[in-house]
Parts: structure tokens; sequence; C-alpha cells
């Protein structure tokens, strides 16, 4: 998880900087609570280790952050939350799950029915995810041996690993400053999960890393390597998963093992 840039383009939420005050009271929140409570979640969702209020708490926390980021760019734009939380949705869509693509909107959703029982289907702002999941409620997120899934009548996965893991990422970059917020707010910067970038020469002193990673690839939708990889059960709005493994688009199976024997060859002499 590390600083990047996000050149997805989108028109900005809001123009010039936010209040100070503000601001640094958003970064307040994501180092002192929001961030340490990420570290714990990790460790635990690794070990399969997590409760049930666990999962429903840092779900609250970072819903909560979405409250904060309302709340600054209210004083410098009208915007509402429906929108607000959509916007997050259009600009972070390529991080994570390719199957969930309103990530931000069904945390905040999970999180408002875990506050008032249930969904209020009357109410606009939750019409499209009640007609894509069915009906929401705090009975929705169930558990199978440490694992915790977001189950209605055409959805079942793993919602820790599927939804809160890549969120958690998001908020996950070293933010520091008043322009710090402005740019993660409007989507210029972002943490990531480091997805389809490759840090490579492309030259035989490297073809051995090239292929460990190619051979270990972690699952982009849930985070997890091929053989603990559970996609394949997943069902996303009538839709099945599979595994869909990080793996470079420029990697060439034959040419990095011939790679890797000429530099093997050459150690030799």
């Amino acid at each position: 998880m590390g600083y990047i840039e996000n050149y997805k383009e989108s028109k900005n939420i809001y123009e010039g900087n936010s209040n100070e005050k503000d601001a640094r009271y958003l970064l307040s929140y994501l180092n002192k609570v929001l961030i340490p409570a990420s570290q714990d979640f990790f460790k635990l969702l690794d070990k399969n280790q997590l409760k049930l209020h666990q999962v429903f708490s840092f779900n609250t926390i970072l819903a909560h952050a979405i409250d904060y980021i309302w709340f600054i760019s209210n004083k410098k734009v009208k915007i509402n939350r429906v929108d607000l939380v959509k916007s997050f949705d259009q600009r972070y869509a390529v991080d994570g799950c390719k199957h969930i693509n309103n990530k931000f909107s069904l945390l905040d959703a999970v999180n408002n029915s875990f506050k008032h029982v249930e969904l209020d289907p009357s109410k606009k702002a939750y019409t499209e995810l009640l007609q894509t999941y069915g009906e929401l409620s705090f009975n929705c997120i169930t558990e199978e041996e440490g694992q915790f899934f977001f189950n209605t009548t055409s959805s079942v996965f793993d919602y820790s690993r599927v939804v809160l893991r890549p969120i958690a990422a998001i908020f996950n970059c070293n933010l520091t400053t008043t322009n710090d917020v402005d740019s993660f707010i409007n989507g210029k910067i972002c943490g990531s999960t480091g997805y389809a970038s490759f840090l490579y020469d492309y030259e035989p002193n490297d073809a051995i890393d090239r292929m460990i990673d190619y051979c270990n690839a972690e699952c982009m939708d849930c985070g997890e390597s091929e053989d603990k990889c559970d996609c394949q059960s997943f069902i996303y709005s009538n839709n099945k998963g599979k595994y869909s493994p990080n793996v470079d688009q420029l990697f060439n199976f034959e040419d990095t093992v011939s790679q890797i024997s000429g530099t093997r060859e050459w150690s030799k002499k």
C-alpha cells in the first residue's frame, strides 16, 4: 500500500484549498484512528481471526471517514452525501475487485443498515443497491470459519477481503498536508493495493523475480494466493467469481525461462 497518483480522469469535487482546520481534523482521524485500525484489521484478516463485531467496527470507521470528507467538501461546494460517495466509486473503481465497482456505496449502505436495522427501500439513495443486492440489513454479513461473507439472495462473497481490504488501502497513502487532503478528495492521489504495477527492468538480472511473481500472483479480487483463493465459490449479482491473478501483461514465460537459463550459464563461467 503506497502513495500513488490516480490517473483516472474525473472532474474535481471542488477547486482551491479546503479549510486547514477541517483538513487537519481529517488527518488526525486517519492517523490516530483509521490507519491503526487498518493495521490491526489486516493482522487478523491474514489469520482468519476476525470477529463479527470487529468487521462492523472497521466498516464504521471507514464509513465515518466519508463523513469527514463530506463535511470538508460541503464547505467548498454543495454536494449531497450520496453523490459524494458515488464520485468516490467512480474515482477508485479500478482498485480491488472488478465485480464490485460500487465499494464505497456498499460500505456506506452496510453501515447504515447496521445503524438503522434495515435500509428504507423508498429512499432513492438505496434504490440501485437494493435492486443489485436485494434486502440489506445487519444480517447480510455472516461468519463462516473466521471469514465474513456478504450474503444476500443474489450475492455471496468475502466482504472483508473484497470490500473492506481495498477501501482501507485507498485511505492509507501518507496524507500529511491540507494540499494532500484536497488532492485525495479530488482523486489525484490515493493508496493502492499495488495491482498492475510492476517495477521491472525486463533485463536478465530480474528474470527470476519476474518468474516468482508470476507463479505466486495474488488474486486482485480477494488478495489471496491461488491456493487460498475462494473466488470460484463467490457470486456477484448472480455472476460467478474466479481467481483473478495480478500478473504482468508483458510477462512472456518462454523468454523469461530463457533469460533465467542464460543467467545461470553465465554465472558458471
